[in-house]
């Protein structure tokens, strides 16, 4: 599983599996959350949809900024 402190310049794009909506998340703000040992699967588990609230039901894919 990939920590979030080796990757803190990159984004955390996030899918509802449920309603589809879609967040991308600043890596950098996601340490300050959840702290810079949680790994990118732990980010998914927690989140919570924003549109429909389900919590986990989501896909996950790292985006390296360029």
């Amino acid at each position: 599983m990939t920590q979030l402190k080796m990757i803190p310049d990159q984004h955390m794009s996030i899918t509802c599996g449920l309603c589809k909506h879609h967040s991308m998340l600043e890596v950098a703000n996601l340490i300050l959350v959840v702290g810079e040992d949680a790994t990118a699967h732990d980010v998914r588990k927690r989140y919570s949809c924003p549109k429909c609230k389900a919590k986990g039901e989501n896909t996950y894919q790292i985006i390296r900024d360029r």
